[in-house]
């Protein structure tokens, strides 16, 4: 899943490994810490993530497996990746969320949201009986209050709550995509990592 745009989870910690059996190659390396912070990710956003061939990914993919690096699972048509510890992820919770400055409207999409990540339009039109010019219009409203952002996920427009795990996640993804492009070292990717991690999510 790419986010185009830019609150409550309890950040959970990740762990970046290097120098271990199945993480000596630097694209596998970055995959599995890729994984760490993705759990259940499919193969297919992984793919589009890196821009690898599939034969390519399946390789690093089957090699940290058979190494015990990670762990995968068939769920429905996708088969999704986990790294060995498969970290728990709190979901949002269904109560509805309170901003001063939303109408009733806006509330209303914005808890439909929450509770659907990555929803479309069409859904959201069909759930609020909005037409789209309204839904439009309440969905720009959430965006400029950050609330929302707008995901891409296989090719489908969809939108997202904003929390702190997620927007920490978006850091982190920002920071590996130039760390691929070789824009900074692995040593300040490392650094400035570390760094995020110990940052309280309102400093950022």
């Amino acid at each position: 899943m790419v986010i185009i745009y830019s609150t409550n989870y309890e950040y959970a910690g990740f762990t970046m490994i290097g120098g271990e059996v199945g993480l000596e190659h630097k694209t596998r390396k970055l995959i599995y810490n890729y994984i760490a912070t993705h759990p259940g990710v499919s193969f297919g956003v992984i793919k589009e993530f890196f821009d690898l061939n599939e034969s390519t990914l399946k390789y690093h993919l089957h090699f940290l497996e058979k190494n015990n690096r990670i762990s995968s699972a068939r769920e429905g048509k996708l088969r999704c990746y986990y790294c060995e510890y498969k970290k728990e992820v709190t979901f949002p919770s269904s109560q509805k969320i309170k901003h001063l400055n939303l109408s009733k409207s806006q509330q209303r999409v914005l808890n439909i949201i929450k509770r659907q990540p990555g929803i479309g339009k069409k859904e959201l039109m069909r759930f609020t009986k909005m037409n789209r010019k309204t839904l439009s219009y309440n969905i720009d409203k959430l965006v400029e209050n950050k609330l929302i952002w707008k995901v891409k996920d296989s090719g489908s427009i969809g939108y997202e709550f904003i929390t702190k795990d997620n927007l920490r996640k978006e850091i982190y993804n920002r920071l590996l995509l130039r760390l691929l492009a070789d824009e900074i070292s692995e040593e300040k990717f490392l650094k400035i990592k570390k760094k995020l991690e110990e940052m309280d999510i309102d400093e950022i």
